[in-house]
């Protein structure tokens, strides 16, 4: 019997201790500390954890820590200096700039053909030595460029040597031989030679009356060649064309003497600058385009022939409001920019915009002129935006 009572007590005794460990809980659980108006918990691992009482983070199970609410309106975010800093964040104000539309085109630089020129034969014979035998090498005026065994040419000099021995009564017969010579391509030099020597010349020496870069070479050694035959084409690379299509909706914007800015990523990073020197009064068919040639200038003659060049025009110039395109957020909603108020607070709005170049972007309304809009690192106040508080900061804008 006394087993039994002894047993019954314990039996009370867990009881009590379990709903006196029960009610403890209790109380515990209703006596969390709650957060005041002004503040609310999170977690430091888990930021999107927020709660209005302390506790367990959900996700990680660290304790919540609390923290002061920032009273930021939508569309409204704070940064640290530190973080404007890490974020490489810049600023410019809202004024108004001088703003174009651009045309861009693509084209190929070619030989200036005013500059181009031509060595020819002067006379009937064969090439018995060639000494310029490579298409880009430069030739100098004055340069050896081949030797020439010609009989037309001998039987010159013979008729040359001939009148300088001669007592013959005829007038000017000395004189016209030499010019015959002269002629034939011979220079002063090679004639007062053969004056002082009286002998033949069998292979005549020829040399570069012009100077330029060899574009074509129409000869090999031991070929005959007869008067007036093309032996090299040279090219002048100080200045170049540049040859563009130009389909028909850009034709009212362009005219002779309109300037481009020339992108030629072969030759350098910097841009070149030219004016359209000749349009193609006839249309090609059936693409439906006109060639327009504009002149470039090479004095470094960093720019070759072939090369592929972007060229940018500039037309309908105005004066309006207008930011880099960077400090411009587009997406479905709309076009919207960053604004830094005299807080330091950064606040997004809604902008309409107007014409747009490669540059810049015009400003029709949203923003007012001196305002300080963020230039470089918009896209980042966008995420930390949307990481904060969930939610895109163009949401709820009128579009």
């Amino acid at each position: 019997m006394n087993k039994v009572n002894k047993i019954i007590s314990l039996l009370w005794m867990v009881q009590i201790i379990s709903s006196t460990a029960l009610l403890s809980c209790n109380n515990k659980g209703n006596h969390l500390k709650m957060a005041g108006e002004d503040e609310y918990y999170t977690c430091s691992m888990d930021p999107q954890v927020i709660e209005n009482k302390e506790g367990i983070c959900p996700i990680c199970h660290m304790e919540l820590i609390m923290v002061k609410k920032n009273n930021l309106k939508s569309g409204q975010i704070q940064l640290s200096k530190q973080q404007i800093k890490l974020a490489n964040i810049s600023y410019d104000t809202l004024r108004e700039h001088i703003l174009a539309k651009e045309i861009t085109l693509t084209g190929r630089v070619t030989v200036d053909q005013n500059l181009a020129d031509a060595i020819s034969a002067r006379v009937n014979g064969r090439i018995e030595k060639l000494l310029v035998k490579n298409v880009g090498d430069y030739i100098n005026q004055g340069q050896l460029l081949y030797e020439i065994y010609s009989e037309d040419l001998n039987n010159a000099q013979q008729e040359y040597i001939i009148s300088l021995q001669s007592n013959s009564p005829l007038i000017g017969l000395g004189t016209a031989s030499k010019n015959k010579l002269l002629l034939y391509g011979m220079s002063e030099a090679q004639i007062n030679k053969i004056k002082i020597s009286k002998e033949v010349m069998q292979t005549v020496p020829v040399f570069a009356t012009t100077g330029g870069y060899v574009s074509e070479i129409s000869i090999v050694e031991g070929n005959y060649v007869s008067i007036g035959n093309t032996l090299f084409r040279l090219a002048s690379l100080n200045s170049l064309w540049v040859e563009a299509q130009l389909y028909l909706p850009y034709l009212q914007y362009i005219e002779q003497g309109t300037e481009a800015n020339f992108s030629i990523e072969a030759a350098s990073e910097k841009l070149f600058t030219g004016k359209v020197i000749f349009i193609d009064p006839q249309v090609q068919s059936p693409e439906r385009y006109v060639l327009a040639r504009f002149k470039i200038t090479n004095p470094s003659q960093q720019i070759k022939p072939g090369m592929l060049a972007n060229i940018s025009l500039q037309t309908e110039k105005k004066t309006a409001l207008a930011l880099p395109i960077d400090a411009i957020i587009q997406d479905s909603k709309g076009a919207n920019v960053w604004v830094r108020n005299s807080n330091g607070i950064f606040e997004n709005k809604m902008v309409n915009l107007g014409m747009q170049n490669s540059q810049m972007v015009e400003i029709v309304s949203g923003i007012k002129e001196g305002e300080v809009i963020v230039i470089t690192g918009a896209y980042l106040l966008n995420s930390e935006y949307v990481f904060k508080r969930g939610a895109n900061p163009m949401e709820g804008m009128d579009m």
